[in-house]
C-alpha cells in the first residue's frame, strides 16, 4: 500500500497539494506523463512538480513514478479518504488568509457581543447545530439548538441574539423559510456556514462563511448530500475559543 509520511504532507503548499491530489486521483495514468504532461494536466509549472516530489521524499518524478509503480496493492488506496484529508489541509491553510481572518474576527464580535447564540440547522447539519450548541455552553456561551424548522425561537427580535445557521448547500428551504422569518425582525443577526458562498442563504446573513469542499451525494440515495463536515466543526471550534480569548484579554 502506498504510504506518505503526513508530515511531508503537510508541507505542500496550495499547487503542490493540488498535484499530490491529482496523482493520487489518477493512478492507473500517471505512470505514463512525464513531469511536463503532469504539470499541464494540473495547470502548475514542472518547477511545483519537482518541489512536490522532492518534500514527499524523491529526487524526482521518475523516482517516484518508479514508486508508484511498483507497490503492490495499489487498488487498496482509500483515494476518498486523501482527498477529504487534503481538502481539509487546504481550508485550514485558506482560514489563516487575511480575508479570511477578517470574517472571523466580524463573526467573533458578534458572538461577543450576543447575550445568547441559537444554533440552526436540519438533518446532518440539525446534528452539527446541537454539538455546535453543547460546544459554545461547555465553553461559556449561552447557546441552544434548534434542528426542528418548526420550533420558536426563544427571544426572536431580541437584538442581543445571534443565530448561526448550518447548510452545506445554502438552500434547503426549510432553512431559507426561517432565515426569512428572523429577518423579518429587524435587528436580526445572522451567521451561516455554508460550503459555498454564493447561495441564498449567504445573501440573507451578515456573515457568511465558507469551506468550499468537492460536494459529495450519496451513491446509495443520490439526494443525500455526504459533502465533509469536518470544516464545519473547526469553524464552530475556532470560533468559540476565539471568542472567548478575547473575553478573557478585555476582562
Amino acid at each position: 500500500m502506498i504510504d506518505f509520511l503526513p508530515e511531508q504532507v503537510r508541507t505542500l503548499n496550495e499547487l503542490e497539494t493540488a498535484t499530490f491530489n491529482f496523482i493520487l486521483s489518477n493512478l492507473s495514468s500517471i505512470d505514463k506523463m512525464s513531469v511536463r504532461q503532469l504539470a499541464q494536466a494540473v495547470h502548475v509549472s514542472t518547477a511545483t512538480v519537482m518541489r512536490m516530489t522532492r518534500k514527499l521524499g524523491f529526487e524526482g518524478w521518475v523516482e517516484l513514478k518508479y514508486y508508484l509503480k511498483n507497490q503492490n496493492q495499489l487498488t487498496e488506496i482509500p483515494v476518498n479518504y486523501y482527498e477529504n484529508l487534503l481538502q481539509l489541509d487546504l481550508f485550514l491553510r485558506k482560514i489563516t488568509s487575511k480575508e479570511a481572518g477578517r470574517k472571523l474576527e466580524e463573526a467573533v464580535k458578534l458572538i461577543r457581543e450576543a447575550r445568547y447564540i441559537i444554533f440552526i440547522g436540519v438533518g446532518s447539519s440539525g446534528a452539527l447545530a446541537e454539538y455546535g450548541a453543547r460546544y459554545f455552553t461547555n465553553i461559556g456561551l449561552e447557546s441552544y439548538a434548534i434542528s426542528d424548522p418548526y420550533q420558536a425561537v426563544k427571544g426572536k427580535g431580541a437584538p442581543d441574539v445571534l443565530s448561526i445557521v448550518l447548510s452545506a448547500s445554502g438552500e434547503t428551504d426549510k432553512i431559507i423559510e426561517r432565515v426569512v422569518k428572523l429577518r423579518e425582525e429587524a435587528p436580526a443577526k445572522i451567521i451561516s456556514i455554508t460550503n459555498h458562498p454564493e447561495t441564498t442563504l449567504s445573501k440573507l446573513s451578515n456573515i457568511n462563511l465558507t469551506y468550499g469542499f468537492q460536494t459529495e451525494y450519496s451513491a446509495y440515495d443520490p439526494l443525500e448530500n455526504l459533502t465533509s463536515q469536518l470544516p464545519v466543526i473547526a469553524f464552530i471550534e475556532i470560533l468559540a475559543h476565539q471568542a472567548m480569548e478575547k473575553d478573557d484579554k478585555c476582562n
